[in-house]
């Protein structure tokens, strides 16, 4: 690989971004073998019709080298595509068991039902969505919708990818920036539903926990995924500290009353935080 430069598209905006970041990491990638590109996430830079080129999902991260026909534009088959080309060990299992663990791990913080833009974008009452329209996630929605509609009309050809975009960040933008009242209730409704449900899928994740690593005793691909969505969730909750839970437990436990952060969560995530990567890679959440 040493001959064929890897570009990783990335943004510290982004939680999937992480995940190659800590596959660079444990793989121990010369420094002259990759350069990290950085998109403006938080400007809608990655709706740029030029990084659409390259990834047509407009979406963090993506990966180019010559040695590929076509971009990687999705962290697992970046992560995936990293394991098996470079040296040290794998984080691949040969076991058949666990490597069936690793996937169901991995299936569960990639699904709808624990999208951290739940923490980040949505409110279930007046309170919280006041709260969130004077805060920067306002600046990020109109961002984004200007940007979408600057080089959707610029782009003509690429309505596909523009288009939609438009209307679903347009609609969530709109909530934003108008007074609250019966337009907000249905939305706060779904989201009561949608944090009720990401508890559920906190607890899920606490009893798929092997330990001492997610899988069972060796790191596999799914730390290195569990490691950047818990993180995102955890700051977008309000987390300060690495280790800390509390805010994201508070607000969980406004949509069910008894949740609590599993202790096999907190027992993986003591033991993750203790690998140089880690350490690299989240000196503090994001």
């Amino acid at each position: 690989m040493a001959n064929n430069q890897v570009t990783v598209y990335s943004s510290t905006a982004s939680q999937w971004a992480g995940v190659p970041l800590l596959g660079l990491a444990e793989k121990d990638m010369k420094e002259d073998e990759y350069k990290i590109e950085e998109i403006d996430l938080f400007g809608g830079e990655n709706f740029h019709p030029d990084y659409v080129k390259i990834n047509p999902n407009g979406t963090i991260p993506s990966l180019t080298t010559k040695s590929l026909p076509k971009p990687l534009v999705d962290s697992t088959e970046i992560l995936n595509y990293l394991d098996q080309r470079l040296a040290g060990t794998s984080l691949t299992p040969i076991d058949t068991r666990t490597r069936e663990v690793m996937q169901r791990l991995i299936g569960l913080v990639h699904s709808d039902q624990m999208g951290t833009n739940l923490i980040l974008l949505h409110a279930r009452n007046k309170e919280e969505m006041e709260k969130k329209q004077s805060s920067m996630w306002n600046e990020f929605l109109r961002n984004r919708q200007a940007k979408l509609e600057k080089y959707g009309g610029e782009n003509p050809e690429l309505d596909a990818f523009y288009k939609p975009r438009i209307r679903m960040n347009g609609a969530v933008n709109k909530l934003y920036n108008s007074p609250v009242g019966e337009d907000h209730q249905t939305f706060f409704t779904q989201s009561d539903a949608m944090f009720r449900d990401f508890a559920a899928g906190l607890q899920q994740l606490d009893s798929l926990l092997v330990l001492p690593y997610a899988a069972g005793d060796e790191l596999t691909l799914a730390d290195l995924h569990i490691i950047p969505w818990l993180s995102h969730a955890m700051w977008g909750a309000g987390g300060s500290q690495v280790t800390d839970f509390e805010p994201l437990e508070k607000l969980l436990q406004i949509s069910d009353h008894g949740f609590t952060i599993g202790a096999k969560i907190k027992l993986w995530w003591s033991k993750v935080g203790e690998r140089e990567s880690f350490k690299k890679c989240f000196p503090v959440l994001h």
